[in-house]
Formats: C-alpha cells, structure tokens, sequence
C-alpha cells in the first residue's frame, strides 16, 4: 500500500485536462480537454491506455453503470463509446450552435447531458432525446443528479445575456416529466449545487456571498434561519455533499474549505488549518474544486496556490500535493484514489488506506 499522496498515475496531455473520470470498478481512469484525444489508462498493471479520437474539446466524460460504455461530451455533440475497444455506438448534438457541458448516467442507465440552456435526458441505446428541459434565462452554471437518478439540481445565473441582471436561482426539476418541484432564489447568481444522498435537500453557494440549503420539492430554505444567520463563507463558488448525508463541504476565496454540518450549516472544521500563533490573516490561494469522500470522513479541495489537500472533517491535513492549475476534481467511488485534471494533463493520487470504506 503506498503512503497517502502518492502520486500513482501521471495522465500528459497535450494541453489542459477539464474532464476526468472512474470507471464503476476502479480500475480505468479517463482525462480529456482541449485537445481532441479523449484517453482511457489503467490505474497499475493493465490494459493499454485507450484513445478516442473527438471533433474538438473534451468538456465531460461518464462511465455507464456498468463500466462498458463511455460517453463525452465534445463541443455540440454527445459521444457514446464502447469503454474497452472504444467502438463508436453512436453521437450527435443536442442543439445546433450550442456547446454540450457536461455529461453523466442514470442509475437506470440513461444519459443526461448538459449546455448553458439545456438539460437534454438521452436514450442510451439510440441517443434519442426522450426529454428536454430548458432555461430561460441562461446559464446553467452546474447540474447535479439525485442518487436515485429522479431528480436534477440546476444552478442558473442570470448575469448572462442582454439585460445583465444580477439574479440568479437553484431549481429541481422531475426528471421523468421535467416539472419543476422547488426554486430557491439569492440576491444573485447561484454557482453550484448539490443534492443530498436521500434527494430530500440541495446545498448551493450564491455569488451574492451565501451558502444555503432547501427543500428539493418546495424550495423552502432549511439553513442559514433569520434567527441563525450565514457564518458567510467568503465568495463561495464550488461544494459537496457528504455521501452519508452528514457533512457538506464548501470552497471560498479565502483560501478556506470549510466543513458545515449538513443539518444546521455549523462549520466542524476548515482546511488548510492555521498553526498555532498564525496570523488570522494569513492568506491562501481561492479554493475552486472540493469533492467529499465515499466514505465521508474526509474531504479534497484544490486552490489557485497550485496545492490539493486531503483533510477530515476537523480540517486536519493527511496530505498536500503541489500540482499546476486544478481543472477538475473527483474521488474514485471506492475511495482509494484522487482523480486531478490540470491545465497541462491529470494526475491520480493515492488515497491509500484512509480513504476507503
């Protein structure tokens, strides 16, 4: 077993990584970006790294829930590959001049993809459209999926297009029928959110300097209360959902990633932790990737100082790993490893055995 922040796999590419994935095993890990060449490598001893060629940048990449097929999404198109041979099983776009941002699968196998104003849910055998959900006025900043694959979480920010308001809003949609169940609406525009394991919740972060939490169905805020209010996470632009439904992780410009317990938005913890008689305005680089655990003891966030660190929910450090610019963030679903996309290729981390579990 290698030493926790181990660096197992180093990914080049010729350029920057934006897009990274783990395959349901383990085992494969997949990287791509702006160069056309989306790449499959074992993690160890394996198969040979597999190549996908694609018409431009690589923007998401999903496994299928079982491993044999990878989809992409590249500019206008959506991709379906075989994982293992990368055969073609189909492509296509989803709206003519409009760049597809994120792609990712259903428990129940069908594929959900993503542009500024469009959440499109595919047949994965035909790649048909069986439905669309769309946005007015754009952007789509995030998207997240609910566990059971029901629900889907929008982030919107308004600030885009003609009038440039500053406004913004989290919407949960049936994903079955595309009927919006809850919104909740900030001072301005919502960056991220996240569902809780149970789909019951959602966590956003807001550019008017909130963190919130909401009722999936009725958009009825939970935390931060009027009697309670925000602990004000700096500038908060990127968060996570413990698994287990505990802890929720966020990211802020002050070069914090804070802990909150998922119930009452308290902050446990922070990383990196200041040493004993440190100034409290000793600064660190913006965080801008977190990503928690399966196991939900720890936490990773990677800042603009070029650094990822690992830490547990008191904010205690088990490693940092110097890397370049921080693309794209992701645990493997087991936990052993820390998948990075960077802006000159990816990097694989080993977790060792804190992690898993």
């Amino acid at each position: 077993m290698s030493e926790p922040g181990t660096v197992a796999l180093r990914a080049p590419q010729d350029g920057s990584v934006q897009a990274i994935a783990f395959s349901p095993d383990n085992k494969r890990f997949a990287g791509g970006g702006n160069d056309p060449l989306l790449r499959v490598r074992s993690i160890g001893i394996g198969a040979p790294p597999l190549e996908v060629t694609t018409d431009g940048s690589v923007t998401g990449i999903a496994f299928s829930p079982d491993g044999t097929r990878i989809a992409v999404a590249d500019f206008e198109q959506v991709l379906l590959r075989d994982s293992t041979t990368g055969t073609a099983l189909w492509q296509g776009p989803l709206a003519p001049g409009t760049s597809v941002n994120s792609v990712r699968f259903a428990p129940d196998g069908q594929l959900i993809a993503a542009t500024d104003t469009l959440v499109a849910v595919l047949d994965q055998a035909s790649g048909e459209t069986t439905r669309r959900i769309t946005v007015d006025p754009p952007l789509i900043a995030d998207v997240d999926l609910s566990r059971d694959g029901s629900r889907i979480a929008l982030a919107v920010d308004e600030r885009h297009g003609g009038n440039h308001r500053h406004a913004g809003s989290a919407r949960v949609h049936d994903l079955a029928t595309g009927k919006e169940l809850g919104r909740l609406t900030p001072q301005d525009a919502v960056l991220a959110v996240a569902f809780s394991p149970d789909g019951l919740r959602v966590l956003c972060c807001a550019a008017d300097d909130t963190t919130r939490m909401f009722e999936a169905e009725t958009g009825k805020q939970v935390w931060p209360t009027p009697e309670e209010p925000d602990e004000q996470v700096t500038a908060p632009s990127c968060l996570a959902f413990d698994p287990k439904g505990k802890w929720t992780v966020v990211g802020g410009s002050d070069g914090f990633a804070r802990v909150l317990d998922a119930e009452t938005g308290i902050e446990r913890g922070r990383a990196p932790k200041l040493n004993p008689g440190s100034p409290e305005d000793q600064s660190f680089g913006a965080v801008t990737h977190v990503a928690f655990s399966p196991n939900g003891k720890h936490a990773a966030g990677a800042s603009v100082d070029n650094v990822v660190r690992l830490f547990n929910i008191e904010g205690k450090e088990l490693y940092s790993v110097p890397t370049e610019e921080v693309l794209a963030l992701r645990f493997s679903p087991n936990g052993r490893w820390l998948g990075v996309g960077t802006m000159n290729g990816a990097l694989v981390i080993d977790n060792g055995e804190a992690d898993q579990g």
